[in-house]
């Protein structure tokens, strides 16, 4: 039976990267090339990583190394839910029925900001204002500027 693989490929910029990961003995396969819209190669990089290897740190450090030598600045991770939630109490939870009201009746009140709404119903800004052009399309409070509403 064959190895089991994964085939992956992206476009940016009309540049074009394919990466392949094969599962080998204790780890993985690593094959990333990169060409441009005329089929010329960029870059092409093969390597081994552990199975037990922490990705996510790797990815980091890659981004990392490369930020310093360009000064691009690295993109940072995404926050973990967990993360999100120190910050905003029901950041990824599902909105319910409650919720909705309580966002129609915050939102009407004289005076509400975005920021009152974030901290009542414990959501990120972009949370409440994408509910908000949902539920409650002709609210005033999106008509404001970021700085305005905190």
């Amino acid at each position: 039976m064959p190895a089991p693989q994964v085939h992956l490929r992206a476009e940016q910029d009309g540049r074009h990267y394919e990466l392949t990961v094969h599962a080998v003995d204790g780890g993985h396969q690593v094959e990333l090339t990169g060409s441009d819209a005329n089929g010329r190669l960029l870059t092409e990089w093969r390597g081994t990583l552990p199975a037990a290897a922490d990705l996510t740190a790797i990815a980091q450090l890659l981004a990392s190394g490369v930020a310093e030598l360009t000064g691009v600045p690295a993109p940072r991770p995404a926050a973990t839910v967990e993360e999100q939630r120190a910050r905003h109490a029901n950041a990824a939870r599902p909105w319910t029925a409650e919720d909705d009201a309580r966002l129609a009746e915050l939102a009407a009140a004289p005076g509400a900001t975005i920021g009152d709404l974030m901290r009542e119903l414990g959501r990120s800004r972009g949370a409440v204002r994408s509910r908000l052009e949902k539920k409650v399309p002709g609210s005033p409070l999106l008509g404001r500027t970021p700085a305005a509403n905190c």
